[in-house]
């Protein structure tokens, strides 16, 4: 504000930023009025629960910070941005995001993500003919004793490699259709994943209202449990054959002793190298069936097989080169018996995987030596005695015979899945499974864009509270990027100019495209009486990403 002779000047900066594009996904969806119909509308009426979830989804989405903070971030945001009036954001704190989060852990809001995949699917016309699952972790600091009802914040497998932390577990199943999240779960940090798929499995029938689609995840499904359930609601799966199944031993014993003839049926451009080789995947025939009676295919990838080489070496050394620290060690303290030097042998082959690879012979040497029976200053004539004593050394062999034969098995990979051999060749169940790193991409989108992270509230069941607003942040992210991506490809547009420098991508994110319009303002002077407007003013590039996401532009008018 600035003083004249005229009066006061005010000069006012009407922030809008991303979130008129935030807001209009999330009025597609309906979220405030489905929170509604299942948690009411809460004590304080200024501000619904479908409100303070809605605002704490625009959060996520433009600049994640600690919930204390989220009144001083929505401060010099326009509140008609995300459809509040002046009065409503005057009352958003972290105290009333607190008691939204305690609704969405109630008994009465089980139902929003029921309703909200109903809604997701038929306002975005989402295919649901594919599901693919997986689960990662949040991991939490703190000790969380009174972590006591479900979901429970609890060690358990850390897949962030922190098992001195607690945390929770976090399924999510996606469409092949733009890998929009369809359902999720929050799960104690101790469940397992192979106990997850058959919940999972009946929220999906309940949501699509059938069970003939294609389910896919990781080889924690491959379980006869799971399999056949699948199989008795009439749905089709794809999974991966985990090693520790005797029908993978089998036929991996079986190329270690016979060369068998593999077929090329796909070629992968290398995502990574313009200029690098593809991965190439061949099949073979084999007519052995899972110990459930269900198809098996065996594929090998030309790239997992330099991994796995490169792997396998790595250990060969690492054994190696353990075993030659052992030998300097040998003869002392507790390794002075065959039996201590053997077990040691066999701790470090059996951590290395290098058992079959590495003959380990132990020697046994015996040293005289003369131990005099006199004490003080040593004399000739003095009396001695002959001791002997056993010297232990390791000689170290690489069977390369054995390393060949492993090599053939390298980049071999089994799906198991119940779709007929006659209708669905094999490259379009390598297709199929091959769609699944898109759920850890939407994992990786959690922990990095949205930045989940790990979080102290008052109530444990705050915790898994946040969990579901994440969860809303990564389906309305989802449909961002979905929309913009089949637009780009139904106009024909192949890259867009949206990292640094102006440099293109093809497969522009969400937090790519939100990042092109933060920072967009219009502005207002005020002299007495006198109001003036300065009307935004939207690049070219910024009409354009409205255009694809079919966001009216007068929402920036």
């Amino acid at each position: 504000m600035e003083h004249t002779s005229q009066g006061s000047d005010v000069h006012v900066t009407h922030l809008l930023g991303p979130h008129p594009i935030i807001e209009h996904f999330l009025q597609r969806l309906d979220l405030r009025g489905i929170v509604r119909s299942f948690v009411g509308t809460g004590r304080e009426r200024s501000i619904e629960h479908g409100e303070a979830l809605a605002a704490l989804v625009h959060n996520i989405l433009d600049s994640p910070a600690p919930l204390y903070r989220i009144a001083e971030w929505a401060a010099p945001i326009d509140p008609r941005a995300f459809a509040f009036t002046p009065e409503q954001k005057s009352c958003l704190n972290d105290d009333r995001v607190a008691r939204m989060l305690d609704a969405l852990v109630s008994e009465r809001g089980r139902g929003i993500w029921f309703r909200l995949a109903l809604r997701m699917i038929k306002q975005f016309k989402i295919a649901t003919d594919r599901i693919h699952q997986d689960t990662t972790t949040i991991t939490f600091h703190g000790a969380y004793q009174e972590s006591v009802r479900e979901p429970r914040i609890v060690p358990g497998h850390n897949k962030d490699h922190r098992p001195d932390l607690k945390q929770l577990v976090f399924g999510l199943s996606v469409s092949a259709d733009g890998a929009v999240p369809i359902n999720h779960q929050v799960l104690s940090g101790n469940q397992s994943d192979d106990t997850v798929h058959r919940g999972n499995l009946e929220e999906l029938r309940s949501i699509l209202g059938r069970g003939d689609f294609i389910y896919t995840a990781d080889c924690k499904l491959a379980s006869t449990e799971n399999l056949t359930e699948i199989a008795a609601h009439g749905g089709k799966f794809v999974t991966i054959l985990p090693r520790t199944r005797n029908e993978d031993k089998r036929f991996r014993q079986q190329l270690r002793l016979t060369r068998v003839r593999w077929k090329k049926i796909m070629d992968i451009p290398n995502k990574r190298s313009e200029v690098g080789p593809p991965d190439v995947f061949y099949s073979c025939r084999t007519p052995e069936q899972s110990a459930e009676g269900f198809r098996i295919v065996w594929l090998r990838s030309s790239a997992k097989m330099k991994l796995d080489a490169v792997a396998r070496e790595k250990r060969l050394d690492q054994a190696r080169a353990e075993l030659a620290l052992l030998s300097t060690r040998l003869n002392r303290r507790k390794l002075r018996s065959a039996r201590s030097i053997r077990k040691a042998v066999r701790e470090i082959l059996d951590h290395r995987s290098m058992k079959p690879f590495l003959d380990v012979q132990l020697k046994r040497q015996v040293r005289e030596e003369l131990k005099r029976l006199k004490r003080g200053r040593p004399a000739a004539g003095d009396p001695v005695r002959v001791v002997r004593r056993d010297v232990w050394s390791l000689h170290v062999r690489v069977d390369e015979k054995a390393l060949r034969a492993e090599g053939r098995t390298d980049g071999v990979f089994p799906l198991v899945s119940n779709l007929d051999e006659k209708s669905t060749a094999k490259k379009e169940i390598l297709s199929i499974y091959k769609y699944q790193p898109y759920v850890e991409k939407r994992f990786a989108q959690l922990k990095t864009d949205l930045e989940v992270a790990s979080v102290y509230l008052k109530k444990p069941l705050r915790c898994a509270g946040l969990i579901h607003a994440y969860y809303v942040a990564l389906a309305v992210s989802s449909l961002i990027e979905r929309a913009a991506r089949q637009a780009m490809a139904r106009d024909g547009i192949e890259e867009l100019p949206l990292f640094p420098e102006g440099r293109p991508t093809k497969t522009p994110t969400c937090a790519r495209i939100l990042e092109a319009f933060n920072g967009v303002s219009w502005y207002e002077f005020r002299r007495g009486e006198e109001v003036v407007c300065f009307p935004l003013k939207l690049t070219a590039l910024q009409k354009l990403l409205l255009k694809l996401l079919e966001v009216p532009q007068e929402l920036y008018s």
